[in-house]
This record gives C-alpha cells, structure tokens and sequence, in this order.
C-alpha cells in the first residue's frame, strides 16, 4: 500500500504559501525574531528557517503549534525539492502535533510524507515513529483497522530492528496506545513485548506498557495486579532522568497513573483530584482527543461508584470536547453516558415511588445543603438542632438511594424536587 500522496496532489497543497513570496518572506523576518543567530544570513529560504525553528523549539508544542502554516508551506517545499533528510527531521520535530491539529488531511499527509521519506533515507527508527503516529491518529478518528495495522507494523518495525521502543514518544501518546491495546490479554502481550525489548536507559515505554496492563486489570477486577503495575509504573518514571522535551508529557501521564492508583486504592476524593489536574494540563499540551478519553474514563469510573453528579459533569464537560475531536468514539461514549445517567435517573424515580416522596421539610432541608449552607447554619435557619438536620439527611440519603450531599442534591434536582 502506498502511504503518501502524488508529487502532484503535495505541490498543489503547498500552492497557495510557496507562490506568494512576500507571505514567505514576512514570515521568515518574523521568525527570525524567535531565534536570533540561528540561521545564516545567507540562508535566507523557508525550509532552512523551518529547520532552525524545530530545532530550536523541539517539544514545546505551544510555540510549534502557533507556527504551524509557516512549518507545514517549508516541509511541503523540502519535499518538493527531494531533500528527504531535512523532510524527517521536521517530520519528527512535527509529529507531536499531529493529534492536536484541527485539520486532519494536513495531518495526515505530514505524517504520510515522513513515513516515505524516511524510506527513502533508510531511516527504520523514524519509519516506525511515523508509522506508530499515523497509526493512532487514524484510530482516533475511527479509521480502527487501518490504524491499528500501522501501529502494530511500526512496533514490529522498531522490534525487529532492536531500536528503542520509547521512540514512538509513548508517554504523549499513551492514551492511543491504551485504546489500541483494547483488553487486558492484549495488554500482557504489551508488556511482554516491551520487556523482551527493555533498554536500561530508556524506560518510558515500559512504565507505558504497565500503566496499560494496570488500567485494565482494573477494568478485569484484579486489584491485585492493578495495583502493582501501577505502582511499578510510577517507580520508572521516578528513576527516568526528565528531559525537557518530555516534560509536560511526563508530568500528564504521571497525574493519569497516580489517579487510576488511587481508584484501585479506594480514594475517590483524591482519584479525582489527580484527575481534575491532568485534564487541566491535557487541555494546554495535549490534544482534544487525550482530552476527551480522560473525561471518559472519569465519567465511566464516577458512575460505576455511584457519584452520579460528577458523572453529569463529566458528561457535559465530554459532551463539548466530542463536538471539536470529530471522531466516533467520544461521541459514542458521551451517548452511552447520557443514556447510563438517563436510566439512573428512571431508576431513582421508580425507587423514590417505591419508598413514598420526600416530606415538606426533607425538602427544605436539601434545598438549604444545595444553597451550600453547613447543618448547623440549617438548624439555626429552620430553628432545629443540627442532630435533626442529620437524621433529616440520613432519610434523604435511604429515599434517593444515594450516599452524599453532592448526588442527593442532583438527584432531587433531576426530579425536580425543587430548582
């Protein structure tokens, strides 16, 4: 199969940059700026500046994102032109943010071109970092088969070659390889691979590769396993000396580890406050994508514990982000929670029936914690001792079968036991 486009279909992309030079020209003045005494005064042409940038920049995805057009017009011109090793390194430098871009055909065609240059320079280790990128990109936008063949040969690629698993960039793609790996028995195979394979100085794949197996055991209720593959994650990416260029995804993927830790633990409070940090982070460096998997994840893991509340934040926070990613799977699962929510609800209802409606000042008792007042300030209020708001709110409790003021207060809200 041919991976990359026509000679023709790339010039005619590249078109509207190349033949307007007072575009390329002001754009290099400005870039310039970025980079003082980086690039040659007589070097003055889009792929030498372009080259410079990455390098320069390589990583920090802020300052490649914001210069997207400029990098994209000057690799398009380096293909033009059959330089094919300056093609791979932009590609490399590029690849990170092929998930984050909001069009996907760019997208794609950067990483297609990268795969047959790198082909064409015999270039295996960068072959199989495309492949792998390309790979997940496509399954995230629902292309399942196709992706998931591109990022298994990628890995067989950088296997078989005895290159470093951890050039695939596993800790900012870890939600793709998560997605991709599917299942608990695929995730064994995961590790086993990855083990066969292990570098000393290079564990970032393998802490991936248990995070994976870990979340599943989880999902297969095998605490036991989970627990210690989380724990056994962590301790590598302690001893990993932190570079610059992984910082942020470091960082990410630490939060998300430390969080399904705590979900094995037991400790909702602090599971979501770990969660609640990786996505503030995610939704600065990573892409809508890993975005949206974490609030999946999240929603998924709220209900099973029955925080029906965060659930529906969950949802609706999943519900806006599904509208940008433009793939199947976190609309689909946005779907599903809205129908698990629904059904809850439907459950409630006919449970509340069944142990007859909640009285005038139950009511006015919940009204009050949903105002956020404390039980003494809603026994000085309703001229009642704070023992009676207690057993007020354990009857609210056993009524609305939940276990906290947080789902009391959006289940009679749902039912529209006040507004």
């Amino acid at each position: 199969m041919k991976h990359v486009p026509s000679q023709a279909r790339v010039l005619s992309q590249s078109a509207t940059y190349q033949s307007d030079s007072s575009w390329i020209a002001g754009e290099m003045e400005r870039i310039e700026l970025l980079m003082p005494e980086t690039v040659r005064s007589d070097a003055r042409d889009l792929l030498a500046y372009a080259l410079a940038y990455v390098e320069r920049y390589q990583g920090d995805v802020l300052q490649l994102e914001h210069e997207w057009d400029f990098l994209y017009a000057a690799l398009l011109q380096g293909w033009r032109l059959e330089e094919y090793a300056a093609v791979v390194f932009l590609v490399r430098g590029l690849a990170c943010l092929a998930d984050r871009s909001d069009n996907f055909k760019e997208a794609t065609c950067m990483l297609h071109i990268g795969i047959d240059a790198s082909r064409r320079v015999n270039d295996r280790q960068q072959l199989a970092h495309f492949l792998n990128r390309l790979g997940g990109l496509l399954y995230a936008h629902g292309k399942y088969r196709q992706g998931w063949h591109l990022w298994r040969q990628g890995m067989q690629l950088a296997t078989d070659s005895g290159s470093a698993p951890g050039l695939w960039e596993p800790l900012s793609s870890f939600v793709h390889i998560t997605d991709i790996i599917g299942c608990y028995t695929d995730a064994e195979w995961f590790v086993e691979t990855l083990q066969r394979t292990h570098h000393s100085n290079e564990s970032d794949s393998l802490a991936v590769g248990l995070f994976v197996r870990g979340f599943y055991a989880r999902l297969a209720n095998n605490p036991q396993r989970a627990y210690d593959d989380l724990t056994d994650s962590l301790r590598l990416l302690s001893s990993e000396p932190r570079t610059t260029t992984t910082l942020h995804s470091r960082q990410l993927f630490m939060l998300v580890v430390q969080a399904e830790l705590e979900r094995v633990r037991g400790d909702y409070s602090r599971s979501q406050q770990y969660t609640e940090t990786a996505l503030s982070l995610a939704n600065i460096f990573s892409d809508r994508y890993t975005v949206a998997t974490l609030l999946i994840d999240q929603g998924l893991f709220t209900f099973q514990q029955g925080q029906l509340a965060d659930t529906h934040a969950a949802f609706l926070r999943l519900r806006d982000v599904a509208c940008y990613v433009k793939a199947p799977h976190p609309y689909e699962c946005s779907r599903r929670l809205e129908q698990y929510l629904a059904d809850a609800m439907d459950r409630a209802s006919a449970y509340v029936a069944s142990q007859g409606p909640l009285s005038e000042r139950e009511i006015e008792v919940l009204a009050l914690v949903a105002e956020g007042f404390s039980n003494r300030e809603i026994a000085e209020r309703l001229v009642i001792t704070t023992a009676t708001v207690k057993k007020h709110l354990e009857h609210i409790y056993t009524r609305l079968d939940v276990h906290n003021r947080t789902s009391a207060i959006a289940c009679a809200r749902t039912l529209k036991l006040f507004n």
